[in-house]
């Protein structure tokens, strides 16, 4: 199997990847079962407002519309990547998803694994990822934590954070004169 080489810089558009595609894998009405016999631990209303989230951040990338992928966020929203700064708020999120839509990563596989803490306001969503480039080679797998935050609009996401399953491939050493 061949091996594929990628710069680390590219760790800035996975998180987004992770959301445009979120709900590819097992869906979050899927969830592990539960002892009363349910299989998620939201409610069918939060299943379905998360899962509508989800398909906007997709259609948002497949048709290059940054405005609908803002839309899916609150506006003081986060991604947080590893060894990256903050991509926050409007103009923050902006420049991710450029970057994210520049580097060409087409795909990936997103597993819901609980919903927790439930409040009026505020649900916490676990999950696995693996992400793929356009000729669908693994690049990555990890884990992900997903806030989302009830707003006006509905369910929004407020903060994405990840990590991966293993290091990195090391940048290219750049060439020096």
């Amino acid at each position: 199997m061949k091996k594929v080489k990628f710069h680390p810089s590219t760790l800035i558009l996975l998180p987004a990847l992770i959301v445009v595609f979120s709900f590819t894998g097992r869906s979050i009405g899927s969830l592990p079962d539960r002892p009363d016999g349910r299989t998620h631990n939201g409610t069918d209303t939060l299943v379905d407002e998360l899962q509508m989230v989800a398909m906007q951040v997709k259609e948002a990338f497949i048709n290059g519309d940054s405005a609908l992928f803002l839309k899916t966020f609150t506006p003081d929203g986060c991604m947080l990547v590893p060894n990256q700064p903050a991509f926050c708020g409007q103009g923050g999120l902006t420049q991710f998803y450029k970057n994210t839509r520049k580097n060409g990563i087409r795909n990936t596989v997103f597993t819901s694994l609980g919903l927790y803490g439930q409040t009026g306001e505020y649900v916490t969503e676990q999950g696995a990822f693996e992400v793929f480039d356009a000729d669908r080679h693994s690049l990555a797998k990890g884990k992900v934590i997903n806030i989302w935050k009830k707003t006006d609009q509905g369910w929004r996401i407020f903060r994405q954070m990840l990590n991966f399953d293993a290091p990195l491939p090391a940048a290219p050493p750049s060439s020096r004169p």
